[in-house]
């Protein structure tokens, strides 16, 4: 049996409706699942997961395969094998502040706001910003509004959010979409599983 790590964020819905369309009825399954995290269904075992934990799972061999956003993968430096990018959730890692914000101003450092602690640093790192993370786990861009934070590192999917909160991307910084990924061990010993649900999401051989 494989077993697949889902996020239970805003990619199960289109993941679901991708599979529908590949054959692969995740949604009959899950519909049936209640409150339970561990659902069964011909040959698979799906794992109801926080998007950030996808990747530990997967990693550590918990879960064979799983579906993550590269954001996730990046920040914890999974060491997992990305098998298919999937054709939805395609979004930017941006650097986000307030109207005529400067984060740029030289010599002096950024205090910047992110879910994303070291994914943030190293790209901030790669800019030449001068900059100190500060951890926050939802409602980031709110910490540049309110001056907790000279600016937000985030994704951005339509900016809808930003405009109504006065705030703008300074920088794109990561193009971001979900990957079916794999343990490594998992996919030699497990190969064909791995290969057919692959197929399931519309993959090619």
């Amino acid at each position: 049996m494989l077993t697949v790590a889902l996020p239970k964020g805003r990619l199960l819905e289109p993941l679901v409706a991708l599979a529908a369309r590949h054959g692969l009825a995740l949604g009959e399954a899950l519909a049936s699942a209640g409150r339970r995290l561990v659902v069964e269904m011909d040959g698979l075992r799906l794992l109801l997961l926080k998007d950030a934990d996808v990747p530990v799972y997967v990693e550590q061999g918990a879960a064979d395969c799983g579906i993550a956003g590269l954001d996730q993968v990046l920040d914890r430096e999974a060491d997992v094998l990305r098998l298919l990018r999937l054709p939805f959730g395609a979004c930017r890692l941006c650097l986000i502040a307030g109207e005529g914000a400067a984060v740029r101003e030289e010599g002096r450092p950024l205090v910047l706001a992110s879910k994303y602690l070291r994914l943030a640093r190293v790209l901030a790192e790669a800019r030449g910003l001068n900059a100190t993370v500060v951890p926050l786990s939802g409602s980031v861009e709110l910490a540049a509004r309110l001056g907790l934070a000279g600016a937000v590192v985030d994704l951005v999917e339509t900016g809808r959010t930003l405009r109504e909160n006065g705030l703008q991307i300074v920088e794109d910084w990561l193009a971001v979409s979900p990957y079916l990924i794999a343990q490594r061990a998992a996919f030699f010993w497990k190969g064909d599983e791995v290969r057919a649900l692959r197929r399931g999401l519309g993959g090619l051989e």
